[in-house]
Formats: structure tokens, sequence, C-alpha cells
């Protein structure tokens, strides 16, 4: 008998003797295996592509909310090497990749690093925008009235007719001597008191010339330029945004201006793109200062030029916290600042420009 057939009647004696119930068993142990196999790999870390996708969503929500313990039970969840290091080097990473500083990832990136303690020094230069040093613009002297002055000449000739005038008035008048007639004698009359003879005219003085307007210093002003206030304490509304107004003399709405930062580290906005004499500019995690450079008309303007207005905590003044409903007094905003209690990255001003003429 050779070897096939000796397995076929084995597996008979075996098929025989053995129960169906605990071939069953024997079966089911197989898919038990397996399915414990199946589990144990739901431990494992997802695949990068996924787990970057997953990041990048909980960036976005923490920018958005400042959660940053929601943040850690999500990033824990994804199961990975270690949390912290690798949300750090997705933000080099987007950096190297020339992301850009303006891309929403790795803004949402940089700040969920920043709150989880991983960001570098690199990675703030790289996102920083330069703080410009707002310089003081000098008040202009008036400008003196223009009074013409006389000439030699004129003096002389002024001088010549007032005493020849004088004289005229002062010099008696020349009486005719009357003619011998056969007159019968004059009878007696009253003889006139004497009168007040008026004095010479004095010279009147010229008038001056009247003195032109001057000129404003600037052809635009800054009449508003504060922190827009918190409703809740101890909360973050979660706006970023510059809002700008530009308005003429009379306080009217002007579109067509165009407003930057004294860096230029942003293309120039328009007013009129949000509405009627409004613009806006965005804040990621920097701080602007602005001014208008443009007219309506396409001509240059010049501009009084707004305090820097930032989204980090250590350049906002604690009296514009404290005015804001952020801080209850300067020394609760000095606690909240050294604790990072406050709202790093999420705040928003309104600024109006006024034209002078």
């Amino acid at each position: 008998m050779n070897n096939k057939s000796s397995a076929k009647v084995l597996l008979i004696i075996v098929m025989a003797i053995v129960p169906l119930s605990c071939l069953a068993l024997a079966i089911a142990g197989v898919f038990v295996g397996f399915g414990l196999t199946a589990a144990t790999s739901a431990s494992a870390p997802i695949d990068p592509d996924a787990a970057e996708g997953e990041i990048i969503s909980i960036a976005a929500q923490y920018a958005e909310s400042n959660d940053i313990e929601t943040a850690r039970q999500q990033l824990t969840a994804l199961n990975l090497p270690n949390t912290n290091q690798y949300v750090s080097f997705m933000v080099d990473r987007y950096i190297q990749e020339n992301a850009g500083k303006d891309d929403p990832n790795t803004q949402n990136l940089f700040l969920l690093a920043n709150a989880l303690g991983a960001s570098t020094q690199s990675m703030v230069e790289a996102l920083a925008s330069p703080t410009p040093t707002p310089t003081e613009t000098p008040i202009p002297s008036p400008t003196p009235a223009v009074v013409e002055e006389p000439t030699v000449e004129t003096a002389v000739e002024e001088a010549a007719v007032a005493e020849v005038a004088a004289e005229e008035a002062a010099a008696p008048t020349d009486t005719p001597e009357p003619t011998a007639t056969d007159t019968p004698p004059p009878t007696e009359t009253a003889i006139p008191l004497p009168t007040n003879t008026p004095a010479p005219p004095t010279d009147t003085p010229e008038p001056t010339a009247t003195p032109e307007p001057t000129k404003p210093p600037v052809d635009y002003v800054v009449t508003e330029a504060y922190l827009i206030p918190n409703p809740t304490y101890n909360s973050c509304p979660g706006a970023h945004q510059i809002f700008v107004n530009v308005v003429d003399a009379g306080g009217n709405p002007i579109d067509g201006v165009a407003v930057e930062d004294t860096f230029r580290a942003v293309p120039p906005h328009i007013s009129g793109d949000k509405g009627p004499g409004k613009l806006e500019f965005d804040l990621w995690n920097n701080g602007f200062s602005l001014e208008v450079t443009k007219n309506n008309d396409g001509s240059p303007a010049t501009s009084e030029v707004t305090p820097k207005l930032s989204s980090w905590d250590e350049d906002i003044p604690n009296e514009w916290l404290v005015q804001a409903n952020y801080c209850r007094d300067l020394a609760d905003c000095a606690a909240r600042k050294s604790n990072n209690q406050l709202c790093r990255g999420h705040y928003a001003y309104n600024v109006t420009f006024q034209r002078t003429h």
C-alpha cells in the first residue's frame, strides 16, 4: 500500500473515532486565534498619513478652542511613540517644505506644539513677523503769519503825503482885501467865538495780510485703536483679526484707501473690501502697526501709525487687558501671563483712520 492510500485510510479512521463536536471546537479555535491577533494589531500605531491627518485636525480644533487637555487626550489616542516630538517634527517639516507662515495648517501645528512645550526657537524665527518700533510723529511748529514789510520808498512817500496834509489843514485861508466903496459905515457885529481847530489826521496803519490756514501735518489720524472686550472673564472669544474703518473728515466711510503694516510683511488691504470703508487683517501668532499709504485716487498719503496690535500675551499692555475684561486688575494680568492662562493667538482689535481735510 502506498503513502497516499495509507493517509486516506488514516483520515477515515480519525473521522470515525473523533466526535464531530471536537472537530468543531478545533475549527472554532482557529478562528478565535485569528480574532485575537486582529484585535492585538488594533493597538498598533496608525500609519503616518492617517496620523498626520488626525494631528492637523486636532491642531485646528485646539486653535479654535484653546483646550489643551482635550488635545492631549486626542493625541494619546493615536498611540504615537513620542507625541510632543512627533508634533514638533511635523511643524519643522511643514516649514522646510515652504508651507509658509500664512499657511493655516502650519500656524495651527505651531500653536499646538507651543502649548505642548515642544516649540523651538527656529520655529518662532520662521513664523513670527518682525515687530516694528513705532516712532513718534513730530508735532509741526505753527506757520507764522505773513506780513508784507513796507519798502523804504513807500515809507518816504507816505510821510511826505501826511506832512503836506497837516500843513494844509493848519494854514489859514487868504481873505481878499475889500475895495473902497461908498458904503454906509458898518454896523457893529458880534465877534464870533473861536472854534476848536481839528488836529491834523494821524497815520492810518496798513492792514496786515490774513494768514492762510495751516495744513494738517498728516492726511489721516488714528482716532481709535483698542483691544475688543472679552464678553466673559476667564474665557477666549476665539477671534484673531484687526477690524479697520476709514472715514473722511465728516465721519463718512471712504472706499479705495490703502492700509499697510509698517514693515510691509503682508500685502496692502483696501477699504471697502469688507463693507463701506471697511477692511480686515488676520492675526496668526503675530502683530502689526498699521498706517494709511495711499488715497482713494491712488496718490500717496501720510498717516499716523497705530500702536502694535499683537496676538502675543507679552506684547499687550496689562492696562489694555484689564480694560478688555481679560484680567481683573494688573496683578491678575501678571499672574495669568506667567502661567500662560490668557488667550495667546486669539485677540481682536478695532482701528479707525480719519482723513483730516
